[in-house]
């Protein structure tokens, strides 16, 4: 079962990859309703509990550590709420070491099943829609860059994905 009140870290892009997914977003959400949610790739969660030398530790690790590129497999979708609509991320050695760089932060559920990727749409969606969206969206050819993290708090019951803080990667 999923905790409705928990904090997760996220990995945020630049401005010019950001508008770009922020436009294919807007495309997407036109389709399938949603509600509002920052553009991100979720890297590690849950935690119930947060507190200050957890906050210095995550800007330490972001000082030292640079931003990456992030494989991109293309659109896909599943019949699961925070899984609607996305694009799918390859599951990279660096992402790998990146996550489990910051389980040793603070640990987390570090479970062989991450399925790293940017959502675009939450929520309950028929598969034809989904099917038929595809093929309006524009190629994705290029890797994305992640050049920060942050920490969020989310509390799914209100639909609140709140941005505490984030740090930018060296």
């Amino acid at each position: 079962m999923r905790q409705k009140k928990v904090y997760w870290v996220w990995g945020l892009f630049p401005f010019r990859e950001t508008n770009f997914l922020n436009e294919i977003k807007a495309k997407v959400q036109s389709k399938l309703k949603s509600p509002f949610f920052e553009t991100h790739i979720t890297l590690t969660g849950p935690y119930l509990n947060i507190d200050n030398i957890f906050l210095n530790k995550l800007k330490n690790f972001a000082e030292n550590n640079s931003a990456i590129m992030l494989n991109v497999g293309g659109y896909d979708f599943k019949q699961e709420i925070f899984k609607s609509f996305y694009i799918s991320i390859e599951n990279s050695r660096r992402l790998k070491e990146l996550r489990r760089n910051i389980y040793e932060l603070n640990n987390f559920d570090l479970a062989n099943n991450y399925s790293p990727h940017i959502s675009l749409s939450y929520g309950n969606h028929e598969i034809k829609a989904k099917k038929e969206l595809i093929s309006n969206l524009p190629e994705l050819n290029k890797p994305i860059r992640m050049s920060k993290i942050a920490l969020v708090e989310v509390d799914e019951d209100i639909n609140l994905w709140k941005i505490l803080k984030s740090f930018d990667l060296n």
